[in-house]
């Protein structure tokens, strides 16, 4: 549940990126201003320690990355290209697994990768755009981001890793890299601002406490399957509040990539 709850708040990120007319960078870095407070808030709470070694780096590192060319893609393509490319992770991930910590992956969660990954096809093939169209720079950022984020998921398994200090320096990478180009902004409504809120509190503040929750309880495989919720949601809410044309078949890709990760995920509860 506190896997699906952050896919859930993560999935807001294309409408509201799209809705903020402000550089990537700009975005980032105000959205990881208001991230920062919560997990800071959060990490007190839970009275947890601030941890920064070489492992905890790495994690920023993969994080900042990842969360930027999202950012990044979303501006330059449309949403379903963006989040549908970024979400080739779990692939990523159960190589990363097998190669690194030499846990060959199980039968069953090669096929559900299969599943879900034709099930995010299909969802973003009858949308307006496919993925032939649209800016090749962002799609290749997208894919970028989908190999960084399978690293997010194993920062808990680093050795001497932290999730939540890693959360916090990759924010402050966030912030001092982006600082020169907030300067030059120039629209600052109620509105914009209302958007930015929402996306530094939600869609990226809640987002991460829950999913730091939800590792603490499943295994990175399974949060990765879990949370691809996240591409079906993303372009729906870009769909009707951006315009940007959904298909009716996109309807059989969700029910693919949902049900085949709620069997995933029974299967594994049972084992």
């Amino acid at each position: 549940m506190y896997v699906l709850l952050s896919a859930i708040c993560f999935s807001l990120g294309g409408v509201l990126i799209k809705s903020i007319p402000w550089n990537s960078l700009s975005i980032n870095m105000v959205r990881s201003i208001l991230s920062f407070i919560l997990i800071f808030a959060y990490q007190r709470t839970q009275g947890r320690k601030f941890v920064f070694n070489k492992m905890v780096l790495l994690g920023a590192v993969l994080n900042f990355v990842m969360a930027l060319t999202f950012v990044m893609a979303t501006k330059m393509t449309t949403a379903a290209n963006a989040i549908v490319l970024q979400f080739t992770e779990p692939v990523f991930l159960i190589l990363i697994v097998w190669i690194v910590y030499r846990q060959k992956p199980k039968k069953d969660a090669v096929l559900t990768c299969i599943l879900v990954l034709c099930g995010i096809f299909y969802n973003s093939c009858f949308f307006f755009e496919s993925l032939s169209t649209g800016g090749m720079a962002g799609n290749i950022l997208a894919i970028v981001s989908g190999v960084t984020y399978a690293g997010v998921f194993l920062i808990k398994k680093f050795p001497g890793g932290d999730f939540e200090s890693s959360l916090m320096v990759s924010h402050l990478i966030s912030i001092v890299v982006g600082i020169p180009f907030l300067m030059r902004e120039t629209v600052f409504t109620p509105t914009v601002w209302g958007y930015v809120l929402v996306l530094g509190i939600v869609q990226f503040g809640l987002s991460y406490v829950f999913l730091s929750r939800g590792l603490d309880r499943v295994s990175p495989v399974t949060a990765s399957l879990t949370s691809t919720i996240e591409p079906i949601l993303n372009p729906i809410l870009v769909a009707i509040f951006c315009g940007e044309t959904i298909g009716v078949l996109s309807i059989f890709g969700a029910v693919l990539v949902i049900g085949s990760a709620t069997v995933y995920n029974l299967r594994q509860a049972k084992g």
